[in-house]
């Protein structure tokens, strides 16, 4: 009897709590009516936006809405980004589908950039809310600029080139141990339609110390890095390059490591369309000479070897959620079981309304190793994982499913807490 009252208390509050949230609805008022949104926004603020424009309804599932607004961002060669806004309508608005950029500077700070971003977004608004009553509380103002600016004013004193010099440093410890890390570096990049060029150089410390009883044991990681790359577009679909590398690792008992390859990649989608989709092919050969610190378990010091390498990308970003696929292939021309195999994946996915899947997962076959050194590893430089261990295979595999119910609409910022 008590089991049957409670399981009747427990449905009454379930339906209560539902008929409310069925009744939370924005304002009917007839001044009011405007468009239901579903905002599917990667890599940018959704609550920046819903806070900024209040004059549209967010719905929380695509299936509800009249607008599917999708944006996704790359980055520009000059350090800023390019958002696409992808506005992909339904029910009254079916087949009325735009698309919209906006570029943001390198030195735009956050609220800049958010600010520029929310802007375009409601210039694209524009047409859907033009039928909506709503649309009578708005207006658009124009403020032209004091001078114009003269086609020899936009003239680029640097020549697209872009130069950027860093430095990063963490410490952190306990009474036992401490660990200090610095990485400092430079890039000069020069990004055009045309020609792409990368040069970056980056050096990395890392000290890591113990205390004992009456000594303490440190332990001391570097490597250098100075890589290169050259990609001319030779058309919608196809590009050539020159990749160049330059390294010293003491964890890969790497004194020495060079290498430079040629490259061609094609791509079965136009370039253009990099923000929806994207699958690449691209193909290397490259030879290389290492110099180790170790005598290595082949018995070398130093050897030059050719490899070839093939590599496959696939992105996708539609309104049912993005998927990013890469699948790596190398060996070695002198010997062939000397290879590697790595795929990469990455799944987001609406499965029905309320309902979403992701998965992120890695597997690699390792069979290029050829510079571990000879000799047993100490227990120190295994469990630090100071130096790199054989292995024929690494894998890594995180996923997660979650599931939202409840009001339709989504249109309260709430900062508090």
């Amino acid at each position: 009897m008590r089991f049957r009252t409670k399981l009747l208390i427990v449905l009454t509050i379930f339906l209560g709590f539902n008929g409310i949230s069925k009744s939370q609805t924005p304002s009917s008022s007839s001044e009011d009516q405007t468009v239901d949104v579903f905002l599917d926004c990667r890599r940018c603020s959704e609550t920046y936006i819903r806070n900024e424009l209040t004059y549209i309804n967010y719905v929380r599932n695509k299936e509800d809405a009249e607008l599917h607004l999708l944006i996704t961002r790359q980055s520009t060669g000059s350090g800023g980004f390019e958002y696409t806004m992808r506005f992909i309508g339904s029910r009254e608005y079916e087949g009325q589908d735009n698309t919209y950029r906006y570029i943001s500077s390198a030195s735009d700070t956050q609220e800049e950039r958010q600010q520029g971003l929310v802007n375009r977004i409601g210039l694209g608004l524009v047409p859907y809310l033009s039928s909506m009553p709503v649309i009578k509380q708005m207006e658009i103002r124009y403020e032209p600029r004091e001078e114009r600016t003269s086609p020899s004013a936009l003239a680029d004193d640097w020549n697209y080139w872009v130069f950027e010099v860093y430095a990063y440093t963490s410490l952190r410890g306990e009474q036992s141990q401490n660990q200090f890390f610095l990485s400092t570096g430079a890039d000069a990049d020069r990004i055009s339609e045309e020609l792409k060029i990368r040069l970056n150089y980056d050096w990395d410390y890392d000290r890591r110390s113990f205390d004992r009883d009456d000594s303490t044991d440190i332990f001391i990681t570097r490597g250098q890095e100075l890589d290169g790359t050259v990609v001319q577009s030779l058309s919608d679909h196809w590009s050539v390059g020159i990749f160049a590398e330059a390294n010293r690792s003491t964890r890969n008992n790497i004194e020495l490591g060079v290498y430079g390859s040629p490259a061609v990649e094609y791509n079965l989608f136009p370039y253009r369309e990099y923000a929806q989709r994207e699958f690449s092919i691209m193909y290397s050969l490259a030879p290389n000479y290492y110099e180790y610190q170790e005598e290595t378990i082949y018995g070398k010091m130093h050897e030059t070897l050719v490899r070839q390498r093939l590599r496959t990308n696939v992105q996708i970003n539609q309104p049912w959620g993005e998927f990013e696929g890469r699948l790596d292939a190398t060996t070695f021309l002198h010997d062939f079981t000397k290879n590697r195999f790595e795929v990469d994946l990455e799944l987001d996915v609406r499965i029905f309304r309320g309902l979403s899947f992701n998965v992120n997962s890695r597997y690699a076959i390792i069979h290029d190793q050829l510079y571990i050194p000879k000799g047993d590893i100490s227990d120190a430089e295994q469990l630090l994982n100071l130096r790199q261990q054989s292995t024929s295979y690494s894998y890594r595999v995180s996923m997660g499913i979650a599931y939202s119910f409840g009001s339709i609409y989504n249109n309260i910022v709430n900062p508090r807490f």
